[in-house]
């Protein structure tokens, strides 16, 4: 479907309007304090808030207004052909404009036998109410109507932009910048001050000092068609000025007339724009570059790697795609699209210099920035007209215009949230610690009362017991500062003795001499490594614990007795560390063979006589490095030297040694098994601890701290800006901006941040979610909105899975046709018919809980998304440590034949003819079989002659799958939604077929997610408009959508999102040639009404540093969770706003 576009000149914006609103008599949008009536209080009694939508309802009979009603009759339920209920028939006629095809017989029963083969009864019909809506007869064309309303969204702003690309020449830019703060405006006639750029469209760049820690602006540039523009801070001339917290009067201002601001990476210039952060949505509206060219070249994760080594001089890494892509810095991106280098090392001065720097070289700076703007302009002129040919519909552009918006309001409880994260992170830590050196006391101690049990040890072997030799100290009368420092000491640890016997044993160990009190020059060399060494030669202050440990270090899993899957761990310069697995009685036969062959001078102690004994091969050292040298290739897989643990080196014949890693994928060595990677083995009990109560406190604290040491600097960066009265409209929030020091952080968000065209952001959309045990993980919790407002949302329910399953059914024509379908729409966890359940039963290979569903969706999201069997068994492995590795690979092959299915060729007429030649009456054969059938035949091109290229069957999944795999094999890769491209680096113009074919597959599922976000974020917004419901939107967390409105909207806001999903879920079965809605997705299963950022309304988000909950800590209560029909109890109607 091709989207019409319409681009005509305006002289200005009044008359805009007016050609935009011809065919309706409604004024544009004006945010202003009518907007923001007097809200009710929070808790608002549901007898109020029914008379007063009653009153409503009577009052209003605009043939606009939306009307819900509810079906009680069970026998109004309407069903599919396979049992599915579906929506009304009165609302599926004014949703699809034409009749879904009915299905041919044939079909039908290819479907049921399908079905029940997969245990699947579709008798068991599921009835439930349904609702009725009276939609405007605007709806009754979806296409249409959402592109209308994108259209509607995007006049005048598309407009500028086209004004900015057809500008052919930018004009000069000046020979000097002017110093006055604040905007400079340069004619012809010379600067002139202005309080903010006069114009429709801009090229925008901001700089920051970054020395100076408040991440405030210290100079910005502007470009329009006729003017350039620069801004200065104050601070510039006046420093001192960055001292004072974050404000909007020390923000850049651009006016609050429609305007369109286009930056690279322009998120982080709009976060320095003052007119962002007032209460209601700016007019203002920005375009990010960067995200242009990730939709239309951007580079999948493994091209990024590739492309910087044949940027580094790899010839070999050369590709035809490399040609049409680049990684999206402005630099890369220039060259990309221009063929000019672009000079960033000046950029170094805002990074690690002083204001001082900045004044000095101000006008080099700030010609830096300009030439910024200029490259962004250039390159905006390239990738414009791309993005408008790949990217049709306007639906994305003005999804990418709504995710642009993103706004976080925040209080006094977010430096309160940072303040309780800090201390009970280093409270915890210093625990650690303390443990720690305990064990390393405890430790030395055991190896001074009984060498050899310590050195058998696993664990204790592997430390340095090498001790440096004394060889006495100089006799020389000390000077009397010293001897009084001596005894200071002295007199210290007689008022503060510690337990006798483990200082006396320890200053036995060490050879503590009182010449050299400052450090153990006895001690074993990893225990001198963790002591400190004093400043001074009797420094008083100095202890003799090992107070430089901490679970960083690499002596601490040796310490805490580490193993993984009930192996010891080990530590080895070459593989890093790993684990010693036993191999099984045959490979250690081949093994034995392989050992003899190669190494025939090998000397053989205590002759191999029983192959379980646990006995090896030891080797002369240089013999064994020599020959381990020649043959490392052939050896890596079958033999490991482990030169650490046995002296000399061994030969491992019955052990393989497995090296530890951070998933399947990851081919490197580890820095440490008590790592963030490694984080959920520990809790998993993959990797674990034989070291008592004390080890396992630590591993316990340890995973405590996790969260708030990944996210720490993160959070303490995030730009945080404090508002004042003026900048509120609502009265609630201007009485309590100083009280409760409102403020507002702008998420830096990248609309289109990878070439699934989903957004990214380092924290807000990255981090996980709160964990009870995870220090600071709380932080989305003590979000609030402002006094007044609440936060209005809801999660899409399995979105991916219901996208992906729609386009499997897509191709039969029907919702439920195939297994997944039915599972997706039908399934529930009571009879173990959903997805998940399925998956887990297969799993669990007839023992129930061996695999729970909860871990089977992790195995299913990883399927869909294209991974392959290896990730699975991994996976498997870690679920299921009692699994040997051929059930392991045995439960994953059956699992992936009955979802995925088997790989099958369909037989051309001659290769029927020849199966029946050979008893075979068969319509498609594996590959195997066709080969053959192919040597049985006498052919030997079978793939062009007896069989067409391959798919899957007899899968639960394999329909979904052979459509997403001949989408992703498409000559143009299109999401079947708003059509919208692949990035050029991924066509197969310039690509092999099988190329990143599982990154392409997941582009297909991934992508048309973001169509369903865009549609929905443009939907909420013209119904927010359409029908006076104030607010804006907040956040969108991949399948999460939030508001913030005024508390006396919240039940409009909310069904105006029920009608979103509504609508959207309508658009996309009707793309796929469905003409109806199932009823149990049309709506979402529960709106959340909240004053928190949470996931979960009623979550009191306990953790470490949040241990009394959100209600007790914060004030925070919980909110409400309404699914449509107990919304209908609050508000039955949406009513249209008057028109003029």
């Amino acid at each position: 479907m091709k989207h019409k576009r319409v681009l005509s000149p305006v002289s200005d914006l009044s008359s805009l309007r007016l050609k935009l609103n011809s065919s309706r008599t409604r004024k544009a949008p004006v945010l202003n304090a009518k907007c923001f009536k007097s809200p009710l209080p929070y808790k608002e009694s549901s007898v109020e808030t029914v008379s007063r939508y009653r009153s409503a309802t009577q009052q209003s009979s605009h043939k606009n207004d939306i009307k819900f009603s509810i079906i009680e009759e069970s026998n109004a339920a309407r069903y599919n052909a396979f049992g599915i209920q579906m929506i009304p028939s009165s609302l599926r006629e004014r949703l699809f404009s034409q009749p879904s095809p009915q299905l041919s017989a044939d079909v039908k029963k290819k479907c049921d036998d399908q079905l029940k083969e997969h245990g699947l009864n579709q008798g068991q019909r599921q009835v439930s109410r349904s609702i009725d809506i009276t939609l405007p007869e605007s709806m009754s064309n979806l296409p249409e109507f959402f592109s209308e309303i994108a259209e509607e969204q995007l006049n005048p702003y598309r407009y500028f932009i086209q004004q900015l690309v057809d500008t052919e020449v930018f004009p000069n830019l000046p020979s000097e910048w002017s110093r006055v703060p604040g905007w400079t405006k340069y004619e012809k006639n010379g600067p002139v001050s202005v309080s903010h750029p006069q114009c429709s469209s801009l090229v925008f760049d901001v700089e920051v000092c970054i020395h100076n820690g408040n991440n405030l602006p210290a100079l910005a540039v502007a470009v329009s068609p006729d003017f350039v523009y620069s801004w200065v801070s104050p601070a510039v001339d006046k420093p001192w000025l960055y001292n004072r917290a974050p404000s909007t009067e020390f923000l850049i201002p651009l006016g609050n007339e429609p305007k369109i601001v286009v930056g690279h990476h322009i998120m982080y210039d709009r976060a320095r724009i003052s007119e962002e952060y007032q209460e209601g949505r700016s007019s203002l509206r920005f375009l990010d570059t960067q995200s242009l060219h990730v939709c239309v070249s951007g580079l999948e994760n493994t091209q990024k790697g590739q492309w910087r080594g044949a940027n580094a001089g790899n010839e070999k890494l050369n590709k035809d795609w490399m040609k049409v892509g680049s990684p999206n810095s402005l630099a890369d991106v220039h060259k990309l699209y221009c063929d000019k280098d672009l000079d960033k090392t000046t950029r170094d001065i805002f990074v690690t210099g002083t204001h001082s720097d900045v004044q000095a070289q101000f006008q080099s700076l700030t010609t830096y920035c300009a030439n910024d703007v200029i490259a962004t302009f250039n390159v905006l002129k390239s990738v414009w007209e791309l993005y408008n040919e790949r990217f049709p519909s306007p639906v994305t552009l003005a999804g990418m215009f709504e995710m642009a918006s993103c706004f976080i309001p925040t209080n006094k409880n977010w430096q309160r949230y940072i303040d309780e994260s800090d201390r009970k992170f280093f409270s915890m830590q210093k625990e650690i610690q303390h443990v720690l050196s305990n064990l390393a006391d405890e430790t030395l101690l055991k190896y001074h009362l009984d060498k050899s049990k310590t050195e058998s040890d696993p664990w204790m072997s592997q430390l340095d017991w090498s001790t440096k030799k004394i060889l006495g100290v100089r006799n020389k009368k000390l000077s009397k500062k010293l001897q009084a420092e001596e005894d200071a000491r002295q007199k210290k640890e007689l008022e503060n003795p510690a337990p006798a016997s483990i200082n006396d044993a320890i200053d036995t160990v060490c050879n503590k001499t009182p010449e050299k009190p400052k450090h153990y020059l006895g001690a074993p060399e990893w225990y001198r490594t963790l002591c400190c060494k004093a400043n001074s030669y009797h420094d008083i202050s100095w202890t003799r614990s090992p107070s430089e440990i901490s679970l960083s270090t690499a002596i601490a899993p040796m310490l805490l007795r580490l193993s993984c899957h009930g192996y010891t761990l080990y530590r080895t310069h070459h593989h890093g560390w790993g684990f010693l697995e036993p191999k099984s009685e045959e490979s250690i036969k081949v093994d034995l063979k392989l050992v003899k062959s190669l190494f025939p001078k090998v000397t053989v102690l205590d002759p191999i006589s029983d192959i379980i004994d646990d006995e090896h091969i030891v080797a002369d050292k240089e013999l064994v490095q020599e020959v381990y040298s020649d043959h490392i290739k052939n050896l890596e897989s079958q033999i490991n030297l482990i030169s650490k643990i046995d002296d000399p080196p061994c030969l491992f014949i019955q052990h393989n040694f497995k090296k530890l890693s951070l998933n399947a994928s990851h081919v490197g060595n580890v820095g440490s098994p008590l790592g963030k990677g490694f984080t959920d083995s520990i809790e998993t009990g993959v990797i674990s601890s034989s070291g008592g109560w004390e080890a396992e406190q630590v591993l316990t604290l340890g995973t405590g701290l996790t969260s708030w040491r990944n996210t720490r600097s993160r959070i303490l960066s995030q730009f945080v800006v404090e508002l004042k009265q003026s900048d509120f409209v609502s009265k609630e929030a201007m009485d309590k901006a100083s009280q409760d020091k409102l403020s507002a952080i702008l998420p830096q968000v990248v609309p289109a941040g990878t070439i699934t065209r989903r957004a990214t952001e380092t924290l807000w959309l990255t981090a996980s979610n709160v964990r009870p045990d995870r220090v600071g993980s709380e932080f989305k919790g003590v979000i609030t909105p402002y006094p007044g407002y609440c936060f209005v949302g809801a999660d899409v329910d399995s979105q991916e899975l219901w996208i992906a399953s729609l386009i499997g059914d897509g191709d039969l024509g029907e919702h439920g046709a195939t297994p997944l379908g039915w599972m997706a729409l039908q399934g529930n966890k009571a009879d173990g018919t959903d997805m998940h359940s399925k998956t887990a039963a297969q799993l669990s290979q007839g023992k129930p809980g061996l695999v729970s569903r909860n871990q089977a969706k992790a195995f299913n999201y990883a399927r869909i998304y294209g991974s392959g069997k290896g990730l699975a068994v991994s996976m498997l492995k870690d679920c299921c440590k009692e699994l040997s590795e051929e059930e392991v690979k045995e439960s994953i092959d059956k699992m992936f034949a009955s979802t995925k299915g088997i790989e099958v060729h369909p037989l051309t007429n001659l290769g029927k003819r020849q199966a029946l030649f050979h008893g075979l009456c068969v319509e498609e054969l594996p590959s195997n079989d066709i080969a053959n059938l192919c040597a049985l035949s006498g052919y030997t091109k079978y793939q062009l002659s007896l069989a067409r290229k391959s798919r899957y069957s007899g899968g639960s999944e394999s329909a979904m799958f052979n459509k997403l795999e001949e989408i992703a094999r498409s000559a143009q890769p299109t999401t079947p939604f708003l059509e919208c491209r692949i990035t050029r680096t991924l066509e197969p113009e310039v690509i092999q077929k099988s190329y990143q074919l599982n990154s392409r597959i997941n582009w297909v599922v991934q992508s048309s997610a973001v169509d369903f976000l865009h549609l929905l974020l443009v939907t909420m917004k013209w119904l927010m408009k359409e029908y006076d419901i104030p607010g804006r939107f907040a956040l969108s967390i991949h399948d999460e959508v939030r508001f913030h409105v005024p508390i006396e909207y919240k039940y409009e806001a909310a069904l105006a999102l029920q009608i979103a999903n509504l609508l959207t879920r309508a658009f996309f079965s009707g793309r796929l040639g469905i003409h109806d809605l199932p009823n149990n997705v049309a709506f979402f299963s529960g709106v959340d009404i909240d004053r928190s950022l949470r996931k979960s309304v009623k979550h009191e988000c306990i953790t470490p540093s949040n241990p009394h909950g959100l209600s007790v800590s914060y004030g925070i209560e919980p909110g409400e969770e309404l699914d449509i029909f107990t919304l209908l109890e609050r508000a039955n109607v949406l009513k249209a706003r008057k028109k003029d």
